[in-house]
């Protein structure tokens, strides 16, 4: 998008503050001029009540005009009423110090040069004309009364057209002033959004992205790069990463990109240095583009765990419908059968046909993890009602489970999303504690805008070498389990924006998810 600016005169505060401020400077000057004596013994200006009076109209005039600069006229009226008022202030000042030859008319260009600064052009002109009507109306009037000669009239005209010149060069130079200071305001403009997009480019890179000169300093980064560098800083030198500048340098400064991989503080970075091409006499500089492998290996495990679950809920799909056959088969053979030994073959075959149910089951779920309906859910009630639920399956546990809860407490959640992540959470708890009173307990907290909830069991925990591998698809420690539970549940979470993870020494459980707000 381009922009187009305008050519704009000086603010009319600024404009006004600055007349005032030379005109409070000239009043000084000439005021010392009036206190110092020549080499003749007199006085550079001569004082006396004549001057006197001048200068305190003057600065009652410069106050006035200080005073109006907040008023409600206009400011292009304020600008134009207080050069006429210096114009005829120098008049007057030039008529008590011998008229056109006493010099004290060449101040007048100060003002007009001023004016044609802070103007447009034909504003400009009208000063001058000001100004020039005002000088020769002194001129004829002194020439009726017949003390002014011939010489003095030109002398008038000649100050007249200096002054129009002066204003009108002044206003040119104003005119070019103000369009290089619009366009530099323009190109700044610019700048600052091409910076801006910059950095909006560099914060969304995946990889971490580090800016450094040939000496190793730093010069830009990303959040990315703040996860494997602590305390970044601009200008900082880089030790970790000298290596590679220092290996690029001793290569000639190659100017395509090479493939690096770099150990620093225990990870594994690989990535590509790619230079910046400046010109010649400038100091060189690289940009390296970085990926943790731990990462790299996760992400693809991701990708590869999205593929087979796709895969595996298709399969699921399809083994549904002649598995509810064999089930159903199986249970009106039994309805007839007696034979004890056909009865228990029988059984075997409804017991596998509802495991595999559970397991098709559990993957039709997984497929189904991303319709989620958000709602705001009260968790005491919730896991009231969550409880004798889990009590019809467990009889055992009423009762037995302890919960301490805030209330109220309320969070943003999928509701059945919610109910399967802890039904699987409080059936491990159960299954791995002691099942007496108090071995499974719920306890919840609030930590700025998360609700974070504990299922805790008395049971041992999970082993460490088990541990990285808790929450990974179809691992299980169980002949019965199909391994999907846990790693189901924290799909679910993370789909509501949550997160579960396992908090060793013991077998806790941490759900950390949204508060909801009224």
């Amino acid at each position: 998008m381009k922009l187009t600016a305008q050519p704009q005169a000086l603010s009319p505060r600024a404009a006004l503050l600055f007349v005032n401020g030379f005109r409070a400077l000239l009043l000084l000057v000439l005021f010392s001029l009036s206190l110092i004596n020549g080499d003749s013994g007199h006085a550079l200006i001569e004082g006396g009540p004549h001057f006197y009076l001048w200068s305190s109209v003057y600065l009652l005039l410069i106050a006035i005009w200080y005073l109006l600069r907040e008023g409600s006229l206009g400011d292009t009226l304020q600008l134009t009423l207080a050069i006429a008022a210096d114009i005829a202030m120098m008049v007057w000042l030039m008529a008590m110090n011998d008229g056109v030859r006493g010099g004290f008319g060449l101040l007048l260009l100060p003002y007009l040069a001023a004016a044609g600064l802070l103007s447009t052009g034909r504003y400009a002109l009208f000063y001058a004309s000001i100004a020039t009507l005002m000088l020769l109306s002194y001129a004829g009037f002194e020439r009726l009364l017949g003390n002014a000669s011939q010489a003095d009239l030109s002398f008038s005209a000649l100050l007249s057209a200096a002054g129009f010149i002066t204003a009108i060069a002044t206003w040119q130079l104003g005119r070019l002033a103000r369009a290089s200071e619009a366009l530099a305001a323009q190109r700044g403009g610019e700048i600052a959004n091409l910076n801006h997009l910059n950095e909006l480019i560099l914060q969304s890179q995946r990889d971490a992205v580090a800016v450094l000169d040939e000496a190793g300093h730093l010069h830009q980064f990303n959040r990315q790069a703040e996860r494997y560098f602590s305390q970044l800083q601009r200008g900082q030198l880089m030790p970790e990463l000298l290596p590679l500048v220092q290996r690029w340098r001793d290569n000639g400064y190659p100017a395509l990109s090479t493939f690096v991989q770099h150990n620093v503080r225990g990870r594994q970075l690989v990535g590509r240095l790619v230079p910046v091409p400046v010109p010649e006499g400038q100091l060189r500089g690289v940009v390296l583009f970085m990926r943790d492998m731990a990462d790299m290996a996760e992400e693809a495990k991701r990708v590869k765990l999205a593929a087979l679950g796709r895969l595996t809920a298709n399969i699921a799909h399809e083994i549904r419908n002649p598995l509810s056959a064999i089930s159903h088969a199986g249970d009106l053979l039994a309805e007839d059968e007696t034979d004890p030994a056909r009865q228990r073959l029988l059984r075997i075959v409804q017991d596998n046909a509802r495991r595999i149910n559970g397991m098709v089951e559990d993957v039709l779920t997984l497929g189904r993890r991303d319709r989620v309906k958000t709602e705001t859910i009260d968790l005491p009630s919730f896991i009231a009602q969550l409880l004798e639920q889990f009590a019809l399956v467990q009889p055992q546990s009423a009762g037995a489970i302890v919960c301490q809860l805030p209330t109220p407490c309320k969070l943003a959640f999928d509701r059945g999303h919610l109910a399967q992540v802890l039904s699987n959470l409080l059936a491990n708890a159960w299954r791995h504690g002691s099942q007496g009173r108090g071995s499974v307990r719920l306890e919840a907290g609030t930590a700025e805008h998360h609700l974070i909830l504990r299922v805790i069991d008395d049971g041992p925990g999970v082993p460490e070498a088990e541990q990285s591998r808790l929450f990974e698809p179809f691992f299980t420690t169980e002949s019965a389990g199909s391994g999907l539970g846990l790693y189901i549940a924290r799909e679910l979470a993370e789909a509501n924006d949550a997160r579960l993870e396992y908090t060793p020494p013991g077998g806790v459980f941490r759900l950390i998810c949204r508060l909801a707000h009224d």
